[in-house]
C-alpha cells in the first residue's frame, strides 16, 4: 500500500503527495506555450553569453525538482509546500512565455500572506517573478537570468525547510520498516523443557 504507516491517524499516499507538486508544474509548464503579445517567450537564447546560464539553470532546476519529488515520498507536507517549489522550478525555465510566471506568482503571494513557514520563500519567490516580468517586458536577458536565479533558490530554500522540518518530526520516533512494528511485541521465551530417557529427567 503507497500510504504513511507512520501517521496511521492520518494517511497520505505518495500519490497524492506528489500530486500537487505535479500538477502545478504541469500548469506552469502549460501556461508557458502561450504565446501572444501580450505574453513574450523569454529570450535567452538571442544571447549567446547567456548559453552558459541556461544550461546552469536547466541543471540547477532539475536536480532541485528530482530532491524535491523525492522529498515528498518520505515527509508528510501539506498541498502548498509540494506545490510552491514545483512552479518556481518551472518558471525558472527558459523559453517560456511569461504567462508561465502567473503560477508561481500566485502561490508565492497566497503563501506570503497566509502561511508563516513558508513566507521566506514565498517573498523571494514574488521578488523573482517581479524581476521576471519585468525583464520580459524589456527583453532583458541578463535581467531575466537574474530572476530565473532568484526562483531556484526560493525554490531551494522551501525544499529545505519541509526536509528539516521532516528530520526534526521523526527525530524523536522509532525506527519503522514498511508495516511499522506492533505496539507491543512478544518476548522471546526460552523453548519448553521436555523429558528424556537419555538424559535421565
Amino acid at each position: 500500500m503507497l500510504l504513511c504507516s507512520r501517521y496511521p491517524s492520518a494517511p497520505r499516499p505518495i500519490l497524492a503527495r506528489l500530486g500537487c507538486a505535479l500538477l502545478a508544474l504541469a500548469g506552469t509548464l502549460l501556461l508557458g506555450t502561450i504565446e501572444s503579445r501580450w505574453s513574450p517567450s523569454w529570450r535567452w537564447f538571442e544571447s549567446p553569453e547567456m548559453l552558459p546560464m541556461i544550461g546552469l539553470v536547466f541543471a540547477s532546476a532539475a536536480g532541485l525538482l528530482a530532491c524535491h519529488l523525492a522529498s515528498l515520498t518520505n515527509n508528510r507536507s501539506t498541498a502548498w509546500a509540494a506545490a510552491l517549489p514545483a512552479a518556481l522550478l518551472a518558471g525558472a525555465l527558459p523559453g517560456l512565455g511569461s504567462a508561465a510566471l502567473l503560477v508561481p506568482l500566485a502561490l508565492s503571494a497566497h503563501a506570503a500572506l497566509r502561511l508563516p513557514a513558508l513566507r521566506p520563500a514565498a517573498l523571494a519567490g514574488l521578488a523573482g517573478t517581479t524581476i521576471a516580468l519585468i525583464a520580459a517586458g524589456l527583453h532583458h536577458p541578463a535581467l531575466h537570468g537574474a530572476g530565473a536565479l532568484t526562483l531556484l533558490a526560493a525554490a531551494a530554500v522551501e525544499i529545505g525547510r519541509s526536509g528539516r522540518a521532516a528530520n526534526d518530526n521523526r527525530r524523536d520516533e522509532p525506527f519503522t520498516l514498511f508495516g511499522g512494528r506492533p505496539a507491543h511485541p512478544p518476548r522471546a521465551m526460552p523453548p519448553a523443557r521436555t523429558s528424556s530417557p537419555v538424559l535421565r529427567e
